[in-house]
């Protein structure tokens, strides 16, 4: 990742709280996925969110996902 990231702008963040939620966003598109107690992020389903003029499911996770950077610490 750190070398795909000298000719790209890829971020990643590590962060303190338990995952709920795996985010990975490219541009204005988010794909979301959920963890549970019984299975991991990687074993679920994955959602493509799109950003839309009036969707909260959109915002919602944005507003997430710029908190947990906020809050993270970048290791690439």
């Amino acid at each position: 990742m750190r070398e795909l990231s000298s000719v790209c702008d890829l971020q990643v963040y590590r962060y303190e709280m338990r995952p709920k939620w795996r985010i990975i966003r490219l541009d204005d598109t988010l794909f979301v996925s959920a963890f549970d107690a019984s299975w991991e992020g990687h074993e679920s389903a994955t959602y493509k969110v799109m950003k839309t003029p009036h969707g909260p499911l959109y915002r919602g996770f944005q507003r997430m996902f710029a908190s947990m950077v906020e809050t993270g610490i970048r290791t690439v």
